[in-house]
Parts: structure tokens; C-alpha cells; sequence
């Protein structure tokens, strides 16, 4: 049996983030633990709620999947204000993500009906760990749609 689509859906965008020209192959699923310095700049990839936006008579089931993509890049020495240095390199990487992520409306599945973007969180900067550092939580809205009695079909 095949895995769940849900879980099908995010090794497709792992896979698609991987190797951006900023955050490279630096992509983890479920981080729970801070970024190391020599892991930044970074990609975080968690899974969100997954709801039912439809069911039909035919035995389908439609759903909603957030997908919540937080970047992360450190904080240079010369940046002394939030301005346009973190700014600049995170909405970098959130144009990179984006145009990953929105190439294909169905992430090569032919079982997603389409991706939409979400809202992009403010920058937030931190320093807590080793070193300073800014991030971004991205979101990100995939609909798909699968068997009403098996999840992976």
C-alpha cells in the first residue's frame, strides 16, 4: 500500500525545495530543534491541518492541506536594524519557494488538484542559540483529493 497522500504531498515539496540557489539541500521536515549556524540559510517544512472540503456520492473525498514552509537566514554582523539586509535575504528565499512550489499546480500528483499560496508571516528576528538569526513562516494551501475509504488512493 502506497502512503497516504497527505504524506505523498510533502516528500513532493521536500523534494521540490531541495536544491533552491540560497537554501540548497539545507530542507528538514518536523525540525524541532534550532537551526546550527553551519545550517543556515535554511528551509523548515511542517505539515498543517488537513481538512475535508468536499465529499461526493462517487466515493471521493476532497481535502485541504496547510503546508507552512519557514525560512531561515542569519543575521550578518553589519545588519544593526530589521531593514533591508534579513528583510532582503528572506524575501529571497520566499521568492525562490514560491516559484518552486507554484511551477505546477499539482506538484507532478496527478491526484492534487492545485496548490495555492497562503500568507507569509512577518519577519521575526532571534537570538536565541549560537547566533542571530531572521525567519519567515510561509504557507501554503494544497488541495488534493483521494478514495473516501483509503487515504493513499
Amino acid at each position: 500500500m502506497s502512503d497516504a497522500r497527505s504524506e505523498q504531498i510533502m516528500a513532493a515539496i521536500e523534494t521540490l525545495l531541495t536544491g533552491l540557489t540560497t537554501t540548497g539541500t539545507k530542507v528538514q521536515r518536523g525540525q524541532v530543534y534550532p537551526h546550527q549556524a553551519a545550517d543556515i540559510p535554511a528551509l523548515g517544512i511542517l505539515m498543517g491541518a488537513d481538512t475535508v472540503s468536499a465529499e461526493y456520492q462517487t466515493g471521493l473525498v476532497d481535502w485541504e492541506l496547510n503546508v507552512f514552509v519557514e525560512s531561515v537566514h542569519q543575521v550578518e554582523a553589519s545588519y544593526t536594524t530589521m531593514g533591508s539586509g534579513i528583510e532582503t535575504k528572506l524575501n529571497l528565499i520566499r521568492k525562490e519557494v514560491h516559484a518552486a512550489l507554484l511551477a505546477d499546480h499539482t506538484l507532478g500528483l496527478s491526484f492534487v488538484i492545485d496548490i495555492e499560496p497562503g500568507n507569509a508571516g512577518q519577519p521575526l528576528l532571534s537570538d536565541s542559540g549560537n547566533i542571530p538569526f531572521g525567519s519567515q513562516m510561509l504557507s501554503f494551501i494544497v488541495h488534493y483529493r483521494t478514495s473516501r475509504t483509503d487515504i493513499s488512493a
